[in-house]
């Protein structure tokens, strides 16, 4: 007898979720709810799987579409109370918040703050993303596209950390198409996303254009790029558990020999490099400055060096490779230098504007409009190591702010008042700071 619709789409769902352990017996699941098609088969399928008792709903508002935005909340806390599952909503204007750094980051770290925070609150275990199959497939046609390494060819994990809590996603072996064949068979509505349709953006273009050509070669290429995925994070991890052995047995306080190394295989190789350059303070070592350190390491011209993202230096030192901090140049002549009304020069090529607009061209423009009351004692300094402001109801530490940004950010400096820090530039103002004044960061 052919199976339904319904069959398929849960029948994948289970067999992922008991080969990865999530979903134990009396555990309780967050759900991502947008009110697209993904997530109200998710919601739907886990309701029936799980019961109700086990499921919870957080929606997050972006902002960005106006009374359409307001819809899908509005669509989502109906679908919720019709059938008793608990739910919470926030509206979050992720525009405001983007400062310096793209929207597409400033989102994704917002909807997993919330993940974080509402999951704490209904008392879950796991947070349930819709990613599907067909996500899968268009995230790594865009690494690819980009230029990935084998973490990027591993696309979407099925399970990832979120603090204490477990990111989840179930439906990551089941396509587009069998989302849309379950919401018929089970008569459910959806909201539809209209900037999905706009091919201007990449990952829309590559579901548009490209995938549908890929499916004309085979129809099964969305399950097999899974099982393509699923192979290579196997082997990902095995290189990574060796590298994290030669770490243990070789790096003496984070020191290696040039001899050690050379005898690693590549698969092995740049594990080791990465894992040794974060160590020294990296974030995750490109693929560019690693085979320009492979090459080094071949070559073995003692005093050769590569420079690194993060303010790093590899050098062959001797036998051994080592990593050294760069020297910074301090670019605010004080400590703490007052700000007046108008245009300050705070360093080379950097000025803070109260109260009026920048003129001419400049690489970098931060506006933050501060209240009336901190004017008198406002004063700019170099922010401090372990500091931290408050903005958007929780307090956070600027190193963890600036996590994964460029030098150039990790060097601009702190706006404070007698209070303390209240802004950095490219990031909000802090709680009960906020006001009219316009103030400006540039760097020209």
């Amino acid at each position: 007898m052919k199976k339904t619709d319904t069959q398929t789409v849960l029948e994948k769902m289970n067999r992922l979720s008991k080969r990865y352990g999530f979903y134990l017996k009396g555990e309780k699941t967050l759900v991502g709810f947008s009110g697209g098609a993904d997530s109200v088969t998710l919601l739907h399928a886990l309701l029936s799987v799980l019961g109700k008792d086990r499921v919870a709903a957080v929606h997050i508002n972006h902002m960005l579409r106006g009374d359409e935005a307001d819809a899908d909340e509005a669509f989502c806390r109906d679908f919720c109370q019709k059938r008793e599952i608990p739910f919470l909503s926030q509206k979050i204007d992720v525009l405001s918040l983007c400062g310096g750094s793209s929207f597409e980051e400033t989102a994704r770290n917002v909807r997993y703050r919330v993940f974080e925070e509402a999951a704490r609150e209904l008392n879950c275990t796991t947070v349930s993303l819709a990613h599907t199959a067909s996500d899968h497939l268009e995230t790594l046609l865009f690494h690819l596209c980009r230029g990935a390494g084998a973490s990027g060819l591993t696309g979407i994990p099925v399970q990832r950390p979120l603090g204490k809590f477990t990111v989840v996603r179930p439906l990551l072996d089941v396509t587009r198409d069998e989302i849309l064949a379950y919401i018929e068979e089970n008569d459910l509505s959806y909201r539809t996303d209209k900037t999905n349709a706009d091919t201007a953006y990449t990952r829309n273009f590559i579901r548009a254009e490209i995938v549908p050509l890929l499916q004309k070669i085979n129809p099964a290429v969305q399950e097999n790029a899974r099982y393509a995925s699923d192979s290579v994070a196997e082997l990902q991890a095995y290189a990574e558990k060796s590298a994290n052995e030669f770490l243990e047995a070789h790096a003496k306080n984070d020191v290696v020999s040039v001899h050690a190394l050379s005898s690693l295989s590549p698969a092995v190789l740049y594990p080791v490099l990465d894992g040794l350059y974060k160590r020294a303070g990296g974030e995750t070592l490109s693929r560019t400055q690693a085979l320009a350190m492979e090459e080094m390491i071949s070559k073995r011209k003692k005093g050769a060096s590569v420079s690194l993202s993060g303010n790093l230096t590899a050098r062959l030192d001797g036998e051994s490779l080592r990593f050294f901090h760069n020297a910074v140049e301090n670019v605010f002549p004080h400590c703490e230098t007052s700000l007046a009304w108008g245009k300050n020069q705070i360093g080379e090529n950097k000025f803070i504007y109260i109260g009026e607009s920048p003129q001419g061209e400049f690489s970098f423009c931060a506006k933050a409009l501060l209240c009336e009351a901190s004017l008198p004692s406002l004063f700019v300094r170099k922010r401090q190591n372990g500091e931290a402001y408050r903005f958007g109801g929780m307090t956070r530490k600027l190193k963890k702010l600036l996590c994964g940004c460029s030098l150039a950010e990790k060097n601009r400096p702190v706006i404070c008042d007698g209070d303390g820090i209240i802004w950095l530039p490219g990031f909000p103002v802090a709680d009960g700071k906020g006001g009219e004044i316009p103030v400006y960061y540039v760097e020209k």
